[in-house]
């Protein structure tokens, strides 16, 4: 690296790659459904770019998004949350947006420790969290290590978490390296199968897909960690309500024995399998999801 200097994740190819994943990015984000403002917080791991909607007297939500997602993913969602609450759609740091870490990522306390360093910046004491996939994962996480900050969980399609994968799902936005990074942290060493996208649906979002198809095209450099199961044990001390959420059509598992071996591994957990959707069912079906989401968050209301 030129002078010495850190390196920085996501990295791309060049600056010109770089400048069409982020004309790629804002396209999506000028596509807004609502009112929002950016910020750029300072963290333990680097700045995060944060994409901020609703009331600003509203309770706080954060969203974190799947694997390579970025904070766009929930554009389908973000208008109905935002009616109830002040949501703070995060681009998770090491992953393809516009936050950067400015080191590798380790371990998921690091994580823990970049999310705390994230509420602090917002002046936010607790939130509850929506995560899909690796965000869900990350989510969970969190609630295991920092149950003060934590109000209640959605998890959507949890990465790891509750069950080991198989891989046998590979999202086809991303990139051949990404692909072969995502295999090999789950654990499979076969070469991903197009028969196996065969199922999957067409996003809802075009602006979405569009940039889930420069995100391919570009290859950007990446920091993640293992998506790994939880401890039963871990899992039993976690207080923080939840609601499991699993589409109908998901490949990484089964979604009706993953939802029964959660419920057993983490008492008191509530779960749904959302008919008619894939992985990321909060695009798939985004009226269904976001009527579970704020049911299941409005009975935490006095």
């Amino acid at each position: 690296m030129a002078g010495g200097a850190a390196q920085r994740f996501p990295t791309f190819k060049s600056e010109e790659s770089r400048a069409r994943y982020i004309a790629a990015y804002d396209a999506v984000l000028r596509e807004w459904p609502v009112d929002y403002q950016t910020l750029e917080l300072p963290t333990r791991l680097g700045p995060t770019h944060v994409i901020v909607s609703g009331p600003p007297d509203a309770p706080p939500l954060v969203l974190l998004h799947s694997f390579a997602g970025t904070a766009t993913v929930w554009r389908l969602n973000v208008e109905t949350l935002s009616r109830r609450y002040r949501t703070f759609a995060v681009d998770v740091i090491g992953q393809p947006g516009k936050s950067q870490a400015v080191r590798k990522i380790r371990h998921r306390r690091d994580f823990a420790g970049w999310y705390i360093d994230l509420l602090d910046g917002l002046g936010i004491a607790r939130a509850s969290i929506v995560g899909c996939s690796f965000g869900a994962f990350l989510a969970l996480s969190q609630a295991a290590l920092t149950p003060e900050r934590i109000d209640r969980l959605v998890l959507i399609s949890p990465a790891g978490s509750f069950v080991g994968l198989s891989w046998r799902f590979t999202y086809a936005m991303l990139t051949s390296r990404l692909r072969r990074r995502v295999r090999r942290l789950l654990g499979d060493k076969r070469p991903p199968s197009l028969a196996d996208l065969s199922a999957r649906q067409a996003p809802r979002d075009p602006a979405w897909a569009k940039l889930m198809s420069v995100t391919m095209a570009e290859a950007a450099k990446v920091s993640i960690i293992n998506a790994g199961v939880f401890r039963r044990s871990e899992l039993q001390k976690i207080r923080a309500p939840a609601l499991l959420l699993i589409g109908e059509q998901e490949r990484l598992y089964d979604p009706h024995q993953t939802l029964t071996l959660a419920q057993l591994r983490m008492p008191g957990l509530k779960g749904a399998i959302v008919p008619k959707a894939d992985h990321i069912a909060a695009m798939a079906q985004p009226d269904d999801v976001n009527a579970r989401i704020l049911g299941f968050l409005a009975a935490g209301v006095a």
